[in-house]
């Protein structure tokens, strides 16, 4: 059965919450394994385990960019396709996106190892903490074509009109990781390689698992030949470069958080950091889950030419995150301290400076959810290059000039309120694009 239809024809609400609640519920299973996996590395390993591994993760992040430029990029082409009516078509092209990431991937894996040290250098490992950062990223490289993998397999599935699989294949992927990483690191004591190790292993397997749904012939997207197109290959990048972005965003504000940190508190202040970045993951993943799981059905029915259908989509989206942001912001205030303590339970200076931090940091949830919205918008209707303004507004410029210039007039508390500052005058810029591209939606409607 093609169940691709149905995108393109179902009400929206119950398209909304059939497409974005799977998808919210697995980003939430993924979160939790990190944030898991913090817990029981703070606990285990202590700060300097946590702060090693926030020291680590930037540079995993910028490989991971290139496995969601080509993912968000591939999969926006196939969900067009799709809705063109052409699965044939969506067939070659989901095909030569997987065979080009898993060429990039272990190109990546191998140019990490060979220049590990200079590398965890270059991401500000101090000498205390080298020996983790290296162990953590060696790791994880080895896995790199298993972690790119999996988020273009999932998305994939999701397009094909099954995002329930979609999410089993990552609840998955993190129930198992929860449970090698209790074995690997609280029982055998492994420490941050045992971290590294079980998210491995765990998402090799939900990898296997998501590769199956492709086996089938009858499947809308399987595994084809095909030709080697470098202009399709750059249309993947083209496409998915505002969703890279967002990723290398992410590595950098973390990179500079960690630098200032260190020059302004310490490695008390990284890994106060680092705590805040597990805690507030949990309210990432349930907005990434909002515009990741409906992705496909404003792809599909752009390609099919239902331009009403797209705009009302999205404007019930923007209700959905405003709303979501005012209970997250709360969310944090009330039960915030509560999570920070399975981080650091033997350290009340830490968990002072933790609390009142993440007070400060979660105002951004008020307003982020709606920039993010608009990024993920933006790269469903292929205009990647809106996307990227987006991403390079909230995720680096802003971040930049907010770093520098606010802990001059408000101290240590301006470091903290950097994101929110960068949140507020991005959604400015991001409510202008959305009317601008609600205009021309509805005149190509009326000229068609």
């Amino acid at each position: 059965m093609d169940h691709t239809l149905e995108l393109g024809q179902e009400k929206l609400g119950k398209l909304f919450i059939k497409y974005s609640i799977p998808s919210i519920i697995g980003m939430l299973f993924f979160s939790i394994y990190i944030v898991i996996d913090g817990i029981f590395v703070g606990q285990v390993v202590g700060a300097n385990g946590l702060a090693a591994i926030n020291i680590a993760m930037p540079f995993f992040s910028i490989a991971m960019a290139v496995s969601i430029m080509v993912s968000s990029g591939a999969n926006t082409i196939v969900a067009i396709e799709l809705g063109q009516g052409n699965i044939a078509k969506a067939r070659q092209t989901f095909s030569l996106a997987f065979y080009t990431l898993m060429i990039l991937s272990t190109t990546v894996c191998i140019l990490t190892l060979v220049f590990i040290e200079p590398i965890c250098k270059a991401l500000g490992a101090t000498l205390e903490l080298m020996p983790m950062v290296k162990r953590y990223l060696a790791v994880l490289c080895i896995f790199t074509p298993v972690f790119t993998g999996s988020g273009l397999l999932s998305g994939g599935i999701r397009s094909m009109g099954k995002p329930t699989y979609s999410m089993v294949c990552t609840v998955i992927g993190s129930v198992l990781n929860i449970i090698f990483d209790y074995l690997l690191v609280v029982v055998w004591g492994m420490g941050v390689f045992g971290a590294a190790l079980a998210s491995g292993l765990a998402f090799m397997i939900a990898f296997i698992v998501g590769f199956v749904a492709y086996l089938p012939r009858k499947s809308t997207l399987h595994f084809t030949t095909c030709k080697f197109d470098f202009r399709k290959i750059v249309r993947f990048f083209y496409n998915g470069s505002s969703e890279a972005l967002t990723e290398v965003a992410v590595a950098f504000s973390t990179y500079i958080f960690n630098i200032v940190l260190l020059m302004r508190i310490g490695e008390k202040g990284v890994s106060a950091f680092s705590i805040i970045s597990y805690v507030t993951s949990l309210i990432i993943a349930v907005l990434l889950g909002v515009a990741t799981g409906i992705a496909p059905i404003t792809g599909y029915n752009y390609g099919a030419g239902h331009k009403e259908r797209v705009i009302s989509l999205n404007n019930l989206a923007l209700k959905v995150m405003a709303t979501l942001g005012i209970i997250c912001t709360l969310g944090m205030f009330i039960f915030g301290k509560p999570l920070i303590l399975l981080f650091a339970p033997g350290d009340p200076e830490l968990i002072e400076m933790t609390v009142w931090a993440t007070k400060l940091y979660s105002l951004a949830f008020l307003v982020n959810g709606i920039n993010i919205l608009g990024s993920a918008y933006f790269t469903a209707l292929e205009d990647a290059k809106t996307s990227a303004l987006i991403s390079l507004l909230r995720g680096i410029i802003l971040i930049f000039i907010g770093i520098l210039i606010l802990p001059q007039f408000l101290g240590d508390a301006g470091i903290w309120l950097t994101v929110f500052f960068s949140e507020m005058i991005t959604l400015l810029y991001t409510r202008y694009l959305f009317q601008k591209s609600y205009r021309h939606l509805r005149q190509k409607a009326t000229h068609s």
